[in-house]
């Protein structure tokens, strides 16, 4: 590609994109500052500008005028009322089917979300108990109250019951949202 070509290629749409008025203020003083120098640039801008007063003194002046506004305004009169009452209806009834549909998906979540609760809570009760009878976590808070001290042990014991089951209720709640879903 020609030196020229890179040229138009890169300053053509900085010239169009400053003339719309769409280039941040740097990109903007840069474009005046390289069109200032470069011949190339300065003749498209006169020939844009040039373009432009030819249109404008060409086409017409676009106007709304008051027929235009008493035209929209007698077909908006013109449809018919029962066709608006129908339309009117059919939105209400569609905004009411999906509310029914929300609220039923929402009992059924709640029917199952609830049941999943509780038997999270039984399930890690029941498997803390168990930990306790078979004396994990007693022989855990053993453990780190000769590492931490003595009164440490009731708080490590009760710490590792809350990770139980935390777990427990994180596995439960992504089975019911799955389940939800």
């Amino acid at each position: 590609m020609s030196t020229r070509d890179d040229h138009d290629l890169k300053w053509n749409e900085q010239l169009l994109s400053w003339l719309d008025g769409d280039l941040d203020a740097a990109a903007a003083a840069a474009f005046r500052a390289h069109s200032a120098s470069c011949r190339r640039c300065q003749q498209q801008l006169q020939a844009l500008a040039q373009l432009d007063k030819s249109l404008a003194t060409a086409l017409p002046r676009i106007a709304l005028n008051a027929e235009f506004d008493r035209r929209v305004l007698a077909r908006i009169d013109s449809i018919d009322d029962g066709k608006r009452a129908a339309a009117r209806q059919r939105a209400e009834q569609e905004l009411q089917d999906n509310l029914r549909s929300l609220s039923r998906n929402w009992r059924r979540t709640l029917g199952l979300v609830i049941p999943g609760v509780i038997a999270g809570i039984a399930l890690a009760l029941a498997l803390t108990g168990w930990f306790n009878d078979t004396g994990i976590t007693q022989a855990v808070a053993a453990e780190s109250a000769s590492e931490l001290g003595r009164s440490t042990s009731g708080l490590v014991q009760m710490l590792l019951t809350g990770i139980v089951g935390a777990g427990i209720g994180l596995a439960v709640a992504r089975w019911l949202a799955a389940a939800a879903d």
